[in-house]
């Protein structure tokens, strides 16, 4: 087994620590920030991620795993170092490399003889394993492009159960040795060169993002012609070329990665294919999907100001605290700007949310506290524990009687037998709520 340092205390950091620890390794995690690290030293992770505190607690009982501040120490002798530092966007929607220089830099200075090999595993601009050959120019290092694939809130199983490891460098030995690691996990290894490693991980982002919208463009054509959405989406995703992945229709993709990765990979389609056009309809669709249901609302009550809506859901998805380019939260935040009283609920965010994104927003302790006298309730966060609430208990509490599934966590049928109306973007048509005073077809 090997000595793995690891740069960055990050998601995809502490996950791999944990990962790698797990299948035998020693780890050694470096990252400047200092609370970070000391929490981790005690097991505490800074991030929501089911299954990784018991995995993080295994291998700090076995010893396997060490926490530093110092680049030195968390050097010492490693075998490879795993590069995991956040490359945020720029306003044209490149990737800013700063952080990832400044680590490869730290990297040459500190790391010992002989050096380890340097596995650059964060999003990156097309051509970093070029510049990163171009850093560590004294012959000591090799540089390897492995990209991560972890989603949020399945990262542990996505480490464990890899639909593939892409590792690209110029150089064969180190590529065969970074290949060797993932070796228990008997996954297909793809292994090629740098910029097509880097590639693969924007390309793969771009199509996904692609398919999401794409399935809430035919929702929409499906509602405006008549069509069972939830019917289309089964018959489309039998065809073994589409497959049901990333296909259900709902109130679209947020997070850190798709937007980061949808806009780098437009920005490089402005220089080298001539036009962003694909990849610029992909994020309007997904960001108007949002504005389906506050304008629906909107054209229900005539205006939402003054209305208690209850949102069920902050983080962007299930499994995660994160709230960045939350779907759910834009839609609390944009009803709250024209308004509405808005109750929020979510069983992990609801405690961490910061004030400036909680401001005007109404924090319950439940779901059916949320909808208590609500005139509107919307389900904006696939969480399992909202499929499963009693929908007559949530229907009691409320004052009115409007149901907004974004997530398609409900049956149409069980949601009209407990004397909701509907909105879904799956549900056929004639489920669709009439205006405030208007009886429904």
């Amino acid at each position: 087994m090997s000595v793995i340092a690891i740069v960055g205390a990050g998601h995809v950091g502490v996950v791999y620590a944990a990962g790698l620890a797990e299948l035998g390794h020693q780890i050694q995690v470096v990252d400047i920030d200092e609370r970070r690290i000391a929490g981790l030293r005690e097991g505490r992770i800074w991030f929501y991620e089911p299954g990784l505190p018991e995995l993080l607690e295994r291998g700090l009982k076995r010893r396997r795993i060490t926490f530093t501040t110092s680049y030195a120490d968390g050097l010492r002798r490693a075998r490879f170092v795993f590069v995991c530092v956040p490359t945020p966007s720029t306003a044209d929607g490149s990737l800013d490399d700063s952080y990832l220089r400044a680590a490869f830099a730290r990297i040459r200075a500190e790391a010992g003889r002989p050096a380890p090999i340097v596995v650059n595993k964060s999003t990156v601009p097309v051509g970093t394993g070029d510049i990163a050959e171009g850093i560590f120019d004294d012959g000591r290092f090799a540089v390897v492009s492995n990209p991560e694939f972890l989603a949020e809130g399945r990262a542990v199983e996505d480490f464990f159960h890899p639909a593939r490891v892409v590792i690209g460098t110029h150089d064969r030995t180190a590529g065969e040795l970074v290949a060797a690691l993932y070796a228990p996990l008997r996954a297909p290894i793809v292994l090629t060169d740098p910029v097509t490693a880097e590639f693969s991980k924007l390309a793969a982002n771009g199509f996904l993002a692609m398919k999401i919208s794409f399935a809430n463009t035919i929702s929409k054509i499906a509602e405006g012609i008549g069509a069972d959405g939830e019917g289309l989406a089964k018959a489309l995703s039998l065809d073994p070329r589409i497959g049901a992945g990333h296909l259900r229709p709902g109130l679209g993709y947020g997070g850190s990665c798709l937007p980061k990765d949808l806009a780098a990979i437009a920005s490089l389609a402005r220089r080298f294919a001539g036009s962003a056009d694909l990849f610029g309809a992909v994020d309007r669709v997904n960001r108007e999907q949002r504005l389906r249901v506050v304008e629906m609302l909107t054209d229900r009550f005539g205006t939402v100001a003054g209305r208690r809506i209850a949102v069920l859901g902050l983080a962007f998805k299930a499994n995660t605290d994160d709230v960045r380019e939350s779907p759910a939260l834009a839609i609390a935040r944009q009803l709250a700007d024209l308004h509405a009283r808005v109750a929020v609920y979510d069983p992990v965010v609801n405690g961490q949310l910061h004030p400036d994104l909680a401001k005007d927003l109404i924090r319950s302790r439940s779901a059916v506290a949320a909808a208590r006298n609500a005139d509107a309730l919307i389900v904006a966060t696939d969480w399992p524990e909202f499929s499963a609430l009693d929908l007559g208990s949530l229907r009691r509490a409320m004052k009115g009687d409007l149901l907004v599934d974004g997530r398609g966590a409900f049956d149409a049928t069980s949601v009209r037998r407990a004397g909701f109306e509907l909105f879904s973007f799956v549900a056929p048509a004639r489920t669709r709520p009439a205006p405030v005073g208007v009886s429904a077809a």
